[in-house]
């Protein structure tokens, strides 16, 4: 029961170690974003806000249909029974998770149009990072065309004469 009690109070005890990570976010503008702008930033270029279209369901019958039709004769009826079945269940569980977007998608959905209008009035854009453990930069147009510009003509030589009829021959 000592060690028990030795070993509880030893992992009770909060950590003193902060470990600083990289920032996911690095912003190179004077842009302020508000705490759920940057929430929403630190997701990641690759977060889904997990809105589905109101016609999902429909879609998927007519793409299982003309799947079907490309089947034999004699296994169009019984694939198309059990497609039609499985689609069935799908639009149920559907109705049941009430297909409208939930309240927290559509404030993301907010969140992320105000970003938009933000980047579009002020001239920059997004860009994912290509080094470091930076997900995402957020940077000014002019300057990104201008870095872009400046890598071409340092590491690129522009050719000076034409050599296809060398190659040719």
């Amino acid at each position: 029961m000592d060690k028990i009690h030795k070993l509880t109070q030893t992992q009770a005890k909060e950590s003193r170690n902060h470990t600083q990570f990289y920032p996911r976010v690095k912003n190179k503008t004077t842009i302020t974003f508000s705490k759920e702008e940057m929430e929403l930033l630190n997701k990641g270029l690759k977060y889904n806000l997990g809105h589905t279209r109101k016609s999902w369901i429909s879609n998927l019958a007519l793409e299982a249909e003309n799947a079907i039709m490309s089947l034999p004769t004699s296994e169009k009826d019984g694939i198309r029974h059990q497609v039609a079945q499985n689609i069935q269940k799908l639009y149920t569980q559907q109705r049941e998770k009430h297909a409208y977007p939930s309240w927290k998608v559509t404030h993301e959905r907010r969140v992320i149009n105000q970003i938009r209008r933000k980047l579009i009035t002020e001239k920059a854009m997004i860009t994912k990072a290509d080094k470091g453990n930076t997900i995402i930069i957020i940077i000014y147009s002019n300057d990104y065309n201008k870095k872009v510009n400046n890598f071409i003509t340092d590491n690129f030589l522009p050719i000076t004469n034409d050599i296809t009829d060398k190659l040719q021959k």
